[in-house]
């Protein structure tokens, strides 16, 4: 291909292997005893784990295959990669009924099959004495998917983030790996301001919306897959520009598709019967009144205790978001200012981190924790830095 001028660089490469991940209760495969307990305040033990005696390793089978190039003497340059993961014997904790004395165990519980494209690509626009500019962007399409259940039993789990069970996500076959799981919301009714929720069974509605059968109790309604956590698509975009000694540097990432899950919201969107709460703005901006029919929030009233409470699609919000990483603005001094101190080199520059962004749901953080849920974590802060570099 020398006598092709167009392609600089051409490679294509794949690879496949197989890999364990060890249980994380070591002991797992067997019931255990504590002796930390006490009885009529003498010294005692008692059963500390339930065992599974099939409990084994979690096995994957990774392959992929990539191409990676180069055109117009490495002006322009990419990868494209496709990836297929299954995992089998999957390691989860599953709940198990209270009577045992223990909330869930772990166990072998199905196989998932993680597969999607990754894409890479960078260029120089501008390259030249006095000016150069180059872009590059990455793309990531990521499908997670149960394969298979072993038992045929859906599993319900939750998130394990802060040991608050914030979330409720469903293992099922089909489906994704992370679809939140819950009751389905139908917003609130414009004429008396009361929530209203989807039935999705067979009980007698007391109203409809949207042509589909509901009720004002929650109660009444039973639990769906009301969303997948995991986006269509994400990545990142960055671009440097160097001028004359002056530099600027931008860093972008972003995510199309998918949802996050407000579990902080059940706390702060009460609805009025915890009458004590702190609830942020958006809550008073948005809250039904005889003057504010069309809300999106429910009026408040001291007889509503746990509608707010149920997880449910109404603390789901969408987790489209850009947002402007990464900033740096530097300007190296001239040669002919820094000889004259007896330095070789000097340089000031700019900072900043998280100036920016760009949320379909713009109450908190977009950027969540790995199961798409936002509790009381502390959300990423701005942060300047200014400074000056030299070198004697």
């Amino acid at each position: 291909m020398k006598n092709i001028s167009l392609i600089s660089n051409l490679r294509l490469r794949g690879s496949y292997g197989v890999n364990g991940t060890l249980p994380s209760s070591n002991y797992g495969w067997r019931s255990l005893s504590t002796y930390t307990n006490k009885y009529m305040e003498q010294p005692g033990g008692a059963v500390s784990s339930i065992a599974d005696p099939l409990l084994s390793w979690e096995t994957s089978f990774t392959s992929n295959i990539a191409l990676e190039f180069g055109l117009l003497d490495q002006r322009i340059s990419g990868t494209v990669e496709y990836f297929n993961r299954n995992s089998k014997d999957l390691l989860q904790d599953v709940p198990i009924s209270n009577i045992t004395g223990f909330y869930s165990t772990l166990k072998n519980v199905g196989e998932i099959n993680n597969r999607g494209v990754e894409i890479e690509l960078s260029g120089d626009i501008i390259k030249s004495k006095d000016l150069n500019w180059s872009l590059g962007i990455t793309a990531s399409h990521v499908k997670s998917t149960v394969t298979k259940l072993y038992g045929g039993q859906d599993i319900i789990w939750y998130d394990p983030t802060g040991d608050d069970a914030r979330a409720k996500f469903i293992y099922r076959e089909g489906q994704s790996t992370l679809a939140l799981y819950g009751l389905e919301w139908a917003g609130v009714e414009d004429a008396t301001g009361k929530n209203v929720w989807f039935l999705n069974n067979d009980k007698t509605a007391t109203t409809t919306v949207d042509g589909r059968p509901a009720t004002y109790r929650y109660q009444d309604a039973s639990e769906v897959i009301i969303g997948n956590i995991h986006p269509k698509l994400f990545g990142g975009i960055n671009t440097n520009l160097d001028w004359k000694g002056l530099s600027l540097a931008l860093n972008f990432t972003y995510k199309l598709g998918g949802y996050t899950y407000d579990a902080a919201g059940r706390d702060v969107s009460d609805d009025g019967y915890y009458w004590e709460r702190i609830m942020s703005q958006d809550q008073y901006d948005n809250r039904w009144t005889p003057e504010h029919m069309d809300a999106k929030l429910p009026q408040r009233m001291a007889t509503d205790m746990e509608d707010v409470n149920q997880r449910s699609s109404r603390h789901m919000h969408k987790a489209d978001y850009l947002r402007l990483s990464n900033v740096t603005i530097g300007y190296n001094i001239p040669k002919n200012i820094i000889n004259k101190v007896k330095i070789s080199s000097a340089r000031v520059y700019f900072n900043g981190s998280n100036l920016w962004t760009l949320a379909a749901y713009k109450v908190y953080d977009p950027e969540v924790n790995a199961y798409g849920t936002r509790g009381w974590e502390m959300p990423l802060g701005k942060t300047y830095t200014f400074g000056v570099e030299f070198n004697f």
